[in-house]
């Protein structure tokens, strides 16, 4: 009875404190900048739905939830890339490893927009120019049941010959109360505004539940730039080699809000993929190396 009573009460506590507590106005769609950083990281977290900040256990916790760092078990080199819609990619690379009894990380998540068409006021076309962001993080989480962690860095977006520069940080702790269950909150983009906007920090709350092999994970989200929303996934393991995953998220303006994916591990390499579909704008094909 205690079991389950823990199972249940807890991480209804937490959804609840998580949706209620906000952070702050809502200042509403398109009034922050450095947006690509909306864009999750990960196949296995994107193939969930982005409900991962309860899991947070490989190097894209960088972007998660820094505290999940505390989880990795040895050295760590991750590589991911995301063929986005209209013509946009994405990479992000990290490297985590054992540091004065916890863990450091460092990242660097880079967005390629592509060309786009310049236009002067009459509507005439004046030509191509690029736009690029890219962000840099180191982080630092320690702990076992009750880890701790955050991560700091720099954005920077460049759009032809202009550029921004903010500085920027993410906090998290994730507990583990049960090997079957673990919470984690984290505070995504605190930091400086980038040029005249700010940065689209955002609120996560979620739970994450092993049941057998199967793992549930759930995640309530709050930016300062939208309304909330909800996501979930399920990992289903066949066997020790293979991964099934998928996962939907109430967040789908541009999308049918579900996803899926596969991932593979074989003596120590992992590979993951994921499908998210953006309805008319196209899908997007995520591939991580691990």
């Amino acid at each position: 009875m205690h079991k389950i009573a823990k199972f249940i009460i807890i991480p209804s506590v937490l959804l609840l404190l998580i949706t209620s507590a906000g952070i702050g106005d809502v200042k509403g769609p398109g009034t922050t900048g450095a947006n690509f950083l909306k864009i999750g990281v990960g196949a296995r977290a994107c193939a969930m739905g982005g409900a991962f900040t309860a899991l947070a256990d490989d190097a894209t916790a960088l972007y998660w939830n820094p505290a999940g760092l505390a989880q990795i078990k040895r050295a760590e080199l991750y590589a991911t890339y995301n063929s986005w819609f209209q013509g946009i990619n994405q990479g992000y690379v990290g490297l985590t490893f054992p540091f004065i009894g916890g863990k450091l990380a460092l990242g660097a998540n880079y967005v390629d927009m592509g060309k786009l068409e310049g236009r002067d006021n009459e509507g005439g076309l004046t030509g191509e120019f690029g736009a690029t962001d890219i962000q840099a993080n180191l982080g630092y989480a320690v702990g076992n049941k009750f880890m701790i962690g955050f991560s700091a860095g720099a954005v920077q977006e460049t759009l032809e010959s202009n550029t921004q520069t903010a500085f920027l940080g993410t906090a998290g702790i994730l507990l583990k109360p049960d090997p079957h269950l673990s919470i984690g909150i984290s505070y995504q983009n605190l930091g400086e505004n980038s040029g005249q906007t700010s940065l689209p920090q955002t609120l996560r709350g979620g739970i994450a539940l092993k049941i057998g092999s199967v793992i549930l994970s759930f995640d309530a989200v709050m930016p300062n730039d939208n309304d909330s929303y909800f996501c979930g996934g399920v990992e289903f393991p066949l066997g020790n080699f293979i991964a099934l995953r998928g996962g939907y998220t109430t967040r789908n303006d541009a999308g049918q809000g579900y996803s899926a994916g596969i991932g593979i591990n074989i003596s120590g390499l992992s590979v993951d993929y994921a499908y998210v579909p953006y309805s008319d704008l196209g899908d997007t094909h995520r591939i991580s190396l691990r």
